[in-house]
Parts: C-alpha cells; structure tokens; sequence
C-alpha cells in the first residue's frame, strides 16, 4: 500500500530530546560527553524504536546509512564496541534523562490514591540459552540461573526405585524448573490510561561475583527509586507483588513511614500487643469476620468478585534467631477470597489505614495498578528487551538503559502538548496502514517510526543526530 502519510512533524521529537539533554547536562554538572558517543547513542535510541529489536545486525541495518561503514554488519559491530568498551557513564547518563523526562511531565498525569503516587516494583526474567561457557570465552557473562516459563520441574526418580505411583506424601510446593538467563529489577511510577514511567533498573545474576542476592538488589533498586521521589517532592506508596513481601523489608519500611501495598504468603506469624504469638495469618483471616465484598482487579484473569477480610497485627523479624533479637512493626492485613472458583486468596500487608470496606476497596485498587508494569514489560518485550544477543555484563546493561529510554522518550512523547502534531501524523499514518488501534500507545507510536523511517531516511538523519 502506497503511504501518502508522513511524519512532517519528527523534528520535534529530535527538540524533545535535545531539551532533556540539556537538562540531564545541569543534573550532572555540566560534564559533557563525547559526542561521538552521544551521536551513537542517539542512533541506537532511534534503531530501537524503527526496528523494535535489540539485535545489533537488526539495529545495525537500520542505521547503516548514517555512519560511515560499508555494511550492515560494520554498523554492529561499531555498536557492539560502543555497548562493550566505549567511556560514557551510561547509567547515571540515562538517570539524569529519567529525571528530566518526569519534570516534563504533566504531575496531572500521576495516578495517586488520597494523594499519593504510586511506585510499582517488580523483577523480570530474560531466559537465555547459554550454558556459561563457550569456545575463547565468548559465552555471556555471568549467566545465571531463571525460571523457565510455563513450566515445572517434575521430582526425579531415585535410582533403584521400584516401579509405580510414588508413596502418598504431605502435599508440598511444586519445584519450579530453571534455565540459564538474567534477571531484571523495575521500578516505575505509574501513570493514567494504565502507563508505565521507569525510575529505576539493576541487572542481576546469581552468578555474578558482587552480586549475592537478588533481595539486596531489589531492595537497591527500590530505595534508588524512593531517593528520586524524595528529590522529586514525591511521598509515594509502594507497590509490589509476592515475591517483595518478605517480613525484613515490610518491617524497616513500616518503621520508616514508609506506605505500600505488599501482596504476602499468608503462612506468616502474627503478635498481639502484649508480646503474645497468635499464630499464622491464614487462620487469624479465617477467623476474622467478613467486612463485604470487593473486586479483585486480577490483571489477565479479570475482575473476581471475593469477600474482605481484615486483620491487624504485629509482624516479627529476627536475623539471629536470638529470643530478644528481633525488629517488630504492627501493619493491616487485607483478604480477598474469591467467591466463586478455586483460586487463592489475595492476601495483602499494608501500612495504609483500613477503618471501612472503603478502605479495604481502595487498597484492593492500589494492588490492581501493579498490572500496569507488566503491560510495560508487555511492550518492551515486544521491542526485544529480552532477546539481545551481547555477551558482556557491561554490554547487556547499557543496552537495556537504551530500552528504557527509547521507551520513556515516546511516554513523554505521548503527553507533550506541542508533539500533538506528530501525534495526529502518527494516527493518520497507521490508519492508512489498518494498524490503527483504539488508542494511540507507545507500540503504535513506535510503529509508525518504523513505517515513516524507510521512506524518509535523510529526513530522519538531519533531524536526529547531532
């Protein structure tokens, strides 16, 4: 199909840009760059959003014309030596343009309960196959070990075992079976319309020689987030799913004010005020009595109608196991048990009051706005987050900034009055192209980039590079 459509306006993502740019200059006193790396960075931006992928033959075809290299291949590999060995402190490069990106935000634009934003965490896992090891030591480093998705281990038969169904046994946990990769700590604030702001990232491996344990990292990321919001003038509450709601951070947050939304196993011990056990969650919520009903904004499984209960009480933690040896914080238990069908309940810990069902309602609807970092991760999977193919633990993080960037740009992109024209051009163009979706998001945004691009090359190249 012929386009007669074009993005007229591209220049102003160019100027979007440039001002960020400049104000992550001033965050970081002014120390400048080289350019040569900047103009690389910029290209690589751009290859993200034309090619939605993270392979550098894929990136390296589409800016090949803009470098002065006689091939696609020439281009990765110039990429490849940019991502590995070039000196730009890509890290505190790309904090300082998340910062700038969020002063040129709408505030309006924050989701808040009774005031307060929310800051949605999460880790995600990027499967690899890559054994740790290869010929000359080209294999990626420090690959560790990840979840394998959508499947389970099965228990090993031990050798000599008499054929036959296994002796009954207490029901336990299924083992979860693994494969090599990484893992990906976010942490973002979450905006209207269900969208996704990044603050804050790490990388992480459990074969990383300083890099013990994926809750300190966690636990990095989120106070590097939370320092942000402080700077900001931000007091936001902390979201987060299950595998954050250990008993240790709940306990220092609480005892630092801090408010959040922490979804919990409900096998944890509870205390009454007078130093007495009143034993585990799970039997303190069935005992409890039922407030009403509330909705369970389930992500993918839908809405799920569940009765409430509440509970309040103390939490203990001790890291020597020493009688007298332990730090305490008294925190609100929410439960939603599903009325009909054979999921578990949502078990959640708060430090938000929880006086009324309203209450509990609304503590149900900030736990629900933790879908909004997997749509985020949804999207920039689809721009092969997780499929890149650099080896070096250097090479596979700055990558991933560049990802988080590419992203944020087009967010802002989305919300910046004056990019209302480009916007328009975007719709017009993915209309003609039947591509166009009920709402203009992100991935439509990038799509039509990635249409405009291959006809308006030069066009592209004299509004973008330095």
């Amino acid at each position: 199909m012929e386009r007669t459509v074009a993005l007229r306006e591209r220049g102003q993502v160019a100027v979007l840009l440039n001002s960020l740019q400049q104000r992550a200059l001033a965050r970081t006193g002014g120390r400048v760059p080289d350019p040569r790396n900047v103009r690389t960075w910029r290209q690589l931006v751009l290859g993200v959003w034309v090619t939605r992928s993270t392979r550098l033959i894929t990136l390296g075809r589409a800016i090949a014309a803009q470098r002065a290299v006689s091939s696609a291949k020439a281009a990765a590999e110039a990429l490849r030596y940019f991502l590995q060995t070039a000196q730009l402190p890509l890290r505190p490069w790309s904090t300082a343009l998340l910062a700038a990106s969020f002063r040129a935000l709408d505030p309006g634009r924050l989701t808040t309960y009774r005031g307060q934003p929310l800051l949605v965490i999460d880790p995600t896992e990027y499967p690899k196959c890559s054994r740790g090891r290869g010929k000359r030591g080209r294999h990626m480093q420090h690959i560790g070990r990840v979840r394998r998705p959508g499947k389970q281990a099965t228990p090993r038969k031990r050798k000599g075992a008499a054929a036959g169904p296994p002796p009954a046994a207490p029901a336990a946990r299924p083992r979860v079976a693994t494969t090599t990769g990484y893992v990906d700590v976010w942490a973002g604030l979450v905006l209207r319309g269900k969208q996704f702001f990044p603050v804050s990232r790490l990388l992480y491996s459990n074969r990383h020689p300083h890099l013990r344990s994926q809750n300190r990292v966690e636990e990095a990321v989120l106070g590097g987030a939370l320092a942000l919001m402080r700077r900001w003038g931000l007091r936001p509450i902390v979201v987060g799913d299950r595998g954050l709601g250990r008993k240790e951070l709940l306990i220092r947050l609480a005892r630092r004010e801090q408010a959040y939304v922490f979804r919990v196993d409900p096998d944890i011990t509870l205390w009454d005020a007078d130093g007495q056990e009143r034993g585990a969650l799970a039997a303190g919520l069935a005992q409890a009595t039922p407030w009403g009903e509330a909705w369970w904004y389930g992500g993918e499984d839908g809405p799920l109608r569940c009765a409430v209960r509440v509970v309040r009480a103390a939490i203990r933690f001790s890291r020597t196991g020493r009688q007298a040896d332990y730090t305490e914080a008294t925190l609100n238990f929410v439960e939603l048990r599903p009325l009909a069908g054979t999921r578990h309940p949502l078990v959640l810990a708060t430090t938000l009051p929880v006086g009324t069902l309203a209450d509990a309602r609304g503590i149900a609807w900030v736990y629900g706005e933790r879908w909004t970092i997997e749509t985020g991760f949804e999207t920039l999977k689809a721009w092969g987050l997780g499929r890149f193919m650099v080896r070096g633990w250097e090479a596979i993080d700055r990558l991933l900034w560049i990802v988080a960037i590419a992203y944020t740009l087009l967010l802002l992109a989305l919300q910046t009055p004056r990019l209302a024209g480009l916007r328009r051009q975007a719709c017009a163009l993915l209309r003609q192209q039947s591509v166009r979706g009920p709402e203009l998001t992100v991935g439509k945004l990038a799509e039509a980039i990635g249409l405009d691009f291959p006809n308006h090359r030069r066009a592209w190249a004299a509004v973008w590079l330095l």
